[in-house]
């Protein structure tokens, strides 16, 4: 396939893009840092016309919540707009897109296990930014798929994410600030089963209009900290803070539908937290 990947310089994008080049298909990088605009429509159209993709899997967005709410204006521009423009020329040259939307659009709607049907309830800006470009794509539907990514983590992930912090706070002995009391769960997935899991949907017949990408493994935030200093070996302090805005208590997700096309998820959270503190160490002690 020809496939335009958005976002192809950041975590999961650059390995994204490396996994799809070792099945053989050929990849145009679409990124802000590369020169390209999400939000430049002539730009996109270009592209399209020159490239001709059969997918574009879009991923570029605003993902850190601290730079959301502090400028919530162009994350909005970046995540709605920018999709919206990117939905509209897939229609208009027949390509099939595959949008990187978020299990949090699941929020704190009570509903466990939460799959593709489940109500959504986003409690922070970012991911009521992707429930509305959600909405704007199922309007659409097939070919398009929303893909519910889980939180991801793992070699050359960005250092403002937990299992980052934690890893790095308790290699070096330092204090980890924990927000509420550590009891939230998340489903965090390994960077590449996320991608094998979006690759499954690319080569997969267009079935789905949304699919969870995700481990079904629920783990706290205590026992992420406890994990990260067994590999340590460090029983380094740590301290309650006021908790976030828009906490989720609880995610706990189903992936059936996922398996249901023959994806299988290769880490346990222990396992791929030892992978990340490996990479950790042969990096020089940064991601």
């Amino acid at each position: 396939m020809k496939v335009i990947v958005t976002g192809s310089s950041g975590f999961l994008g650059k390995r994204l893009v490396r996994a799809l080049q070792k099945r053989h298909h050929v990849i145009f990088n679409y990124d802000i840092i590369l020169g390209y605009d999400i939000l430049n429509v002539q730009q996109l159209e270009k592209c399209f016309a020159k490239f001709k993709p059969d997918v574009i899997i879009h991923l570029a967005a605003c993902s850190d919540l601290n730079i959301y709410r502090e400028k919530p204006e162009i994350s909005y521009k970046i995540n709605v707009i920018g999709t919206r423009n990117i939905l509209e020329i897939c229609e208009k040259h027949n390509v099939r897109l595959l949008f990187a939307s978020t299990c949090c659009c699941y929020g704190n709607n009570n509903c466990h296990p939460s799959n593709e049907e489940s109500p959504l309830a986003p409690a922070e800006a970012y991911a009521k930014s992707k429930v509305i470009s959600e909405q704007e794509i199922l309007k659409v539907g097939l070919p398009h798929c929303c893909m519910r990514l889980a939180t991801f983590y793992g070699p050359e992930m960005r250092p403002a994410l937990a299992p980052a912090i934690f890893l790095d706070k308790s290699h070096k002995n330092k204090t980890i600030e924990i927000h509420g009391d550590g009891t939230q769960t998340r489903t965090v997935t390994h960077v590449d089963d996320v991608i094998s899991g979006i690759i499954t949907v690319a080569e997969f017949e267009p079935t789905h209009t949304v699919v969870n990408i995700t481990t079904e493994e629920s783990v706290t935030v205590n026992e992420m900290i406890k994990c990260a200093q067994k590999l340590t070996g460090n029983k380094n302090k740590c301290k309650q803070v006021t908790d976030r805005p828009g906490q989720i208590y609880k995610e706990d997700i189903s992936n059936k539908k996922l398996r249901s096309m023959g994806w299988k998820c290769q880490y346990t959270f222990s396992d791929g937290l030892k992978h990340s503190y490996q990479y950790y160490l042969k990096n020089g002690k940064k991601w």
